[in-house]
Parts: structure tokens; C-alpha cells; sequence
């Protein structure tokens, strides 16, 4: 009979979701206090937020007639210019926050890591977990962070970008 391999290595979508739960229940521990504390905050809330909104109803006439006056003065270039600047911007923070993005989800596959290093019954010496960082859902080797460690309950730093054999999709 032919020997055949078996891949032990655990996704890093796994750890991922072992380390998010372990968050979760880490502030579901925290629930009870928070709510205790909210319980008398609660009433001197509602009275601000009603005042607030009956200031801003008695602004709505003046707003909307110096609404129509800016409408009426500017220019539909002006309109056009500033609308390219705020795509630019939001350009700008929609890839700020892919990279935070993928910085987290990292973050998660390393106490994820932990999480199943202390819980697992046989654990294997090493562990590596491979993190693709998507951009418009193709992968490519310069986009792979590789994460090693061992696995005694403390986290190690992500290993150096590097490339690693390209998945093919």
C-alpha cells in the first residue's frame, strides 16, 4: 500500500476565528459590569439626546434656506472639483483601511494560534500560517505573509515578507 501524506497544518482562516472568539469571550466577561454601569447612566442620556434633537428641529428652516442660497451660488465646476477631491480621499482611506484590515485579521491568526496551541490534545512542535492579503480577490506571492512559532503559549513576530509558492485559484 503506498504511503500517503496528510497535511496537519492548520488554516490560518481557523485561527483566525479561534482568536476572534477568544475576544469575544474575553468582553462577554466584561458584559455584566458595563451594564450595571449604563443601567443609571441611561435616563441623563435619553434628556440630552432629546434636547439636542429639539435644537436641531428648530434649525432645520434655517439650514435648508442657506442650503438653497449655497445652491443657487456656486458653480457646477466647483461641484465637479470637489467631488474628484472626496473620491480621492475616500480612495485614499478605503486602502488605509484594507491595510489595517489585514494587519488585524494577522493579528487574529496569532491568538488564534495560541488559543489552539493551548487547547489541542496532540500539539505539533511548529505551526506556520500563511495570511493572503486580498486586492480584488486575486493573490499573489508578493501579497503572502508568512507567520511561524512555536507552540508554547506566547506568541512569536510575523516572519518577514516573503515570497511563498503561489496558490493557484
Amino acid at each position: 500500500m503506498p504511503k500517503t501524506e496528510t497535511n496537519n497544518r492548520i488554516p490560518a482562516p481557523l485561527y483566525a476565528a479561534a482568536g476572534a472568539g477568544d475576544i469575544a469571550i474575553e468582553n462577554l466577561r466584561k458584559l455584566p459590569a458595563m451594564v450595571a454601569e449604563l443601567q443609571g447612566e441611561i435616563p441623563g442620556r435619553i434628556t440630552k439626546i432629546q434636547d439636542k434633537i429639539t435644537q436641531k428641529v428648530a434649525e432645520l428652516p434655517s439650514l435648508a434656506a442657506e442650503l438653497r442660497q449655497r445652491v443657487v451660488d456656486t458653480e457646477t465646476d466647483k461641484l465637479r472639483e470637489s467631488a474628484r477631491r472626496n473620491a480621492q480621499v475616500v480612495l485614499g482611506r478605503a486602502q488605509s483601511a484594507q491595510k489595517k484590515t489585514v494587519k488585524l485579521y494577522a493579528e487574529l491568526v496569532a491568538r488564534g494560534e495560541q488559543v489552539v496551541s493551548r487547547t489541542m490534545p496532540a500539539r505539533p512542535e511548529k505551526v506556520r500560517a500563511e495570511v493572503l492579503a486580498a486586492s480584488n480577490g486575486h493573490h499573489t506571492a508578493e501579497e503572502t505573509e508568512v507567520l511561524e512559532g512555536e507552540l508554547n503559549g506566547k506568541p512569536t513576530a510575523a516572519a518577514a515578507k516573503r515570497p511563498t509558492r503561489t496558490r493557484k485559484s
